[in-house]
């Protein structure tokens, strides 16, 4: 779940200082949720091929995987498209707008308005859960994790809005002088970021496995994911080192 506009950091870890209790963000305003499919459509057509690249490689860091849930699954764009891998796929958003859009553009899929912090499933329902440029939006980017690994049997894929990137320098710019509302109570990460909150989470209990960068500045003609960091898409695989154990 992304909104595609041309765009403030806090914390890593723990609890994030949240948006003003007035702050109404675009997940939850049913204007912007109607166009929102269309965005994959447009301009961004190459930017959503070039991501979708960049997650099979994440989902092939895991073994054999059959089953995954994406949290923050939007209008099911990316559901859809793991279902398309033959992938068993359902999803799961907070915002009640969001989830009507994605039964209507996805009548045969299971999609459930839940939170991300108290998902309703049993332990290692699934083999992989998944956050698409959702993840910024997390409050309690701790906790996000651990419930996602209590629903895992093998790990976590993070799609991201690479903090370390020009368009997210541009979103920052235009916060720091009152615009672009989109991602007033986003946090953006860097690679060493999430390392950082995948340590302090899990200790040894999960590592990152694998993680890659895309959308290049076109001055460089990058046209694939890389191991440089400053792509605008950050895709990162974490994986369960104890498998046969579910991490609380």
């Amino acid at each position: 779940m992304v909104q595609k506009q041309d765009e403030a950091p806090a914390e890593s870890k723990g609890t994030r200082r949240r948006a003003p209790s007035d702050f109404v963000p675009w997940y939850m305003r049913p204007e912007i949720v109607r166009t929102y499919e269309s965005w994959y459509e447009g301009k961004y057509k190459r930017a959503d091929m070039l991501e979708k690249k960049v997650l099979e490689i994440m989902i092939g860091q895991f073994d054999n995987p059959r089953t995954i849930l994406e949290v923050g699954c939007g209008t099911a764009h990316f559901t859809k498209w793991f279902g398309s891998l033959g992938l068993e796929a359902k999803g799961v958003d907070l915002s009640p707008y969001m989830v009507r859009q994605a039964k209507t553009l996805w009548p045969g899929g299971e999609i459930i308005n839940a939170s991300s912090s108290n998902l309703p499933f049993s332990s290692r329902s699934f083999d992989i859960t998944a956050f698409i440029t959702c993840f910024e939006y997390m409050p309690d980017p701790s906790g996000v994790l651990s419930e996602a690994a209590r629903v895992s049997k093998q790990g976590i894929i993070l799609g991201l809005m690479n903090k370390w990137s020009l368009p997210t320098l541009r979103r920052k710019i235009q916060l720091a002088f009152g615009k672009n509302e989109y991602y007033r109570n986003a946090h953006f990460y860097s690679i060493f970021e999430i390392k950082r909150l995948v340590r302090d989470t899990f200790a040894d209990s999960a590592v990152v496995a694998k993680w890659r960068t895309t959308l290049f500045p076109k001055f460089l003609r990058l046209e694939r994911d890389s191991g440089l960091f400053f792509g605008a898409f950050l895709g990162v695989a974490i994986k369960k080192v104890i498998m046969d154990e579910p991490i609380a």
